[in-house]
């Protein structure tokens, strides 16, 4: 199936890629945990099926985006045509100063034992020699990274490897992701084990609420392109009329993306870190009017206008971090 316009949103994964096209609604559901319910209603009022979103990672600040578009299709990775030229660029900021600045102030902070983890997040600047193309973009993260869910959303790019939850048909799905390394060997450390622990637990308790019984598989380790994490996935059958709006309102922030306790590591982050995330880290994906959806957090992304973007990367900080690894 070919496009008959320019997408106004993507998502893809193994199964399936979805593409928003023709005529789109475009809102910001607003601040608050109530802003996935507003989301959804939004939904259901236009009469169309489906929706795409990317929600802010600080539920307090505004700028999230819901797209509804005409129609969805699915379609092949071969439909998402690939540009024929290579864009040079220059990193105009490379954001290291304020990242080592504040992974200091964060092992003050774990050493004071105000949190046990705090998730900080490092961005870069860069500039292009032309306008980035999103399409082609999509089309080079689906084939480098199969296994992840590759997203764009309002300029909002990438390809995330933590799946935060996916309710259909009233079985839902998780997978906590945190401890990261090159090597496998580099996972067998107390530092990576209590990151994941935080993190595991963080999940289970937000779904907790939402479902009627609870699988949690053995910890594993996964690969995402060049890198190894610890994994923990979670399956359970949702409570009746759950949606997977009800769930986000819940889950997010986790541990993953957040720390530890949540409320302290939410304002050490805003302390720390000299410029809002916006919707780094955030919830992004897919949801239907029936509350069925699939949703990952925005890791391993950027946000792309014209020949500009703004890169995130982020990483959990306990007592035993090191700026440089």
């Amino acid at each position: 199936m070919s496009m008959s316009s320019d997408p106004t949103s993507i998502w893809a994964t193994r199964e399936q890629i979805l593409i928003g096209q023709g005529n789109v609604d475009r809102l910001d559901p607003g601040t608050g945990p109530g802003r996935y319910a507003r989301a959804l209603d939004a939904l259901r009022s236009s009469g169309r099926s489906l929706a795409l979103a990317s929600f802010t990672f600080d539920i307090d600040e505004p700028g999230s985006i819901v797209e509804i578009p005409e129609r969805v299709e699915t379609v092949s990775a071969a439909d998402l045509t690939l540009h024929n030229g290579q864009w040079s660029g220059s990193v105009v900021s490379t954001g290291y100063d304020d990242w080592t600045s504040g992974l200091a102030g964060a092992l003050e902070t774990i050493a004071a034992d105000v949190v046990e983890k705090v998730v900080l997040t490092r961005q870069v600047e860069m500039t292009f020699s032309d306008d980035l193309d999103i399409r082609s973009i999509v089309a080079r993260l689906i084939s480098a990274e199969p296994d992840s869910f590759t997203f764009a959303v309002d300029g909002l790019v990438g390809a995330s490897p933590e799946l935060l939850v996916s309710l259909r048909n009233g079985h839902i799905t998780s997978l906590a992701l945190a401890g990261t390394a090159v090597e496998a060997a580099e996972l067998s450390s107390d530092k990576m084990d209590r990151e994941h622990s935080l993190s595991q637990s963080s999940v289970e308790m937000g779904l907790a609420p939402h479902v009627m019984a609870l699988d949690v598989d053995d910890r594993t380790v996964l690969q995402f392109g060049d890198l190894k994490h610890l994994a923990t996935r979670f399956d359970g059958r949702a409570r009746p009329e759950t949606t997977v709006l009800d769930v986000l309102a819940s889950l997010h922030p986790t541990a993953a993306v957040a720390g530890t306790p949540k409320d302290t590591a939410m304002k050490t982050i805003k302390d720390l870190e000299p410029r809002s995330r916006g919707r780094y880290a955030g919830p992004v994906g897919w949801f239907d009017s029936a509350g069925d959806g699939e949703f990952a957090i925005a890791l391993r992304c950027g946000l792309l206008r014209g020949r500009e973007a703004t890169l995130y990367a982020g990483g959990g900080i306990v007592a035993g971090s090191d700026a440089d690894a």
